[in-house]
């Protein structure tokens, strides 16, 4: 059992308790099937530092009024499979992130849809390094971020082999931001994107 992360609230002006709701870390083969999570306090699902992981068929419904509720947050993992899933937040829907507990690497994100949230995203962190990405079939229906890919020079690190491919986007304001500023913190850490495929991506309605 870990410690639980503080925020402040801003209606009391004190602090609070905001677990998440499933952590998986340093494990193999974990499989979450046909399950449906609802109002985390925190992060939905974060998985670190494990071999094998796979949500299928999962829901995930929260307010997007609610802040830091990512969806499912695979860090510094491998053979990672997310698919046939519907996820609804107040945050990232599906956040790839690294630091120095190593790579995220040979990832499959296919088969989703996406409501409310901050879209498919790859980062803050990415120093670990991201590579073998693969994102296929996904539907962002109202995220206020459709493709991104965010880091900057505290945190950066190389973003490589990363394919999205036939992605339909609607009524999203930012379709498409690929940053390396994501922040104005100092560091030596810069960031490097390299080999980024966009197939088949298409937004049905304006956007920045």
């Amino acid at each position: 059992l870990h410690s639980f992360p503080t925020r402040r609230s801003s209606d009391l002006d004190q602090s609070q308790s905001v677990p998440r709701l499933i952590a998986v870390r340093q494990s193999d083969g974990f499989t979450m099937y046909r399950i449906t999570l609802r109002n985390s306090p925190n992060f939905h699902v974060g998985v670190d530092q494990t071999n094998d992981f796979t949500a299928w068929g999962v829901k995930i419904q929260t307010p997007k009024t609610a802040r830091n509720t990512d969806g499912i947050d695979p860090s510094s993992s491998t053979n990672v499979t997310i698919a046939y899933c519907d996820i609804t937040t107040g945050d990232d829907d599906v956040a790839i992130k690294t630091g120095a507990t190593g790579p995220s690497t040979h990832m499959t994100i296919a088969h989703n849809h996406f409501y409310t949230g901050h879209g498919m995203s790859i980062g803050s962190g990415t120093s670990g390094g991201v590579s073998a990405i693969r994102v296929s079939d996904l539907t962002l229906d109202g995220t206020d971020y459709g493709i991104r890919i965010k880091s900057d020079r505290s945190r950066g690190g190389l973003v490589e082999d990363v394919s999205y491919e036939n992605v339909c986007i609607r009524d999203v304001p930012n379709p498409i931001l690929l940053t390396p500023m994501y922040t104005t913190f100092s560091g030596d850490k810069l960031p490097i994107y390299r080999n980024i495929l966009l197939k088949n991506v298409h937004s049905a309605t304006p956007g920045w």
